[in-house]
């Protein structure tokens, strides 16, 4: 169908198992600091934006695993780089989940803020559950 999917994952045990594989961090310039205003660190004029671009689909493995600031900072990006007002620019995500993120030293309520679940994206989710 000449589409682009771009295939990330959360840890870079799982990306070098994958053909090509990048982590989320490293194809989408995600930096480590997070905060609620994060952003990636591409240009509108650089590669990594022309893929996001064209890409018709976003594939995150192991979503859960990475606090909520990165996938948000994914889609602030990509709503600057497009001008769209819609979450991911209007882009199928599909996000596979495991676990819960790592917050190192994290008590119950620290983990569960920085999961997706608090996220403003999660209203935007669609859920399908493989059995």
């Amino acid at each position: 169908m000449d589409l682009i999917a771009v295939a990330t994952t959360t840890s870079g045990i799982a990306a070098s198992i994958m053909p090509g594989g990048r982590t989320a961090h490293s194809r989408s310039k995600i930096p480590m600091k997070l905060s609620d205003n994060t952003m990636c660190s591409f240009t509108k004029q650089s590669g990594t934006t022309e893929l996001h671009r064209r890409a018709s689909m976003i594939i995150w493995d192991e979503v859960a695993m990475t606090k909520r600031q990165a996938i948000e900072a994914l889609d602030r990006s990509l709503r600057d780089i497009i001008g769209c007002e819609k979450p991911f620019e209007g882009k199928i995500m599909l996000l596979l989940s495991q676990v819960l993120p790592v917050v190192p030293r994290g008590m119950r309520a620290k983990i569960t803020d920085a999961t997706l679940l608090r996220s403003y994206i999660w209203e935007s989710v669609r859920r399908i559950r493989l059995e």
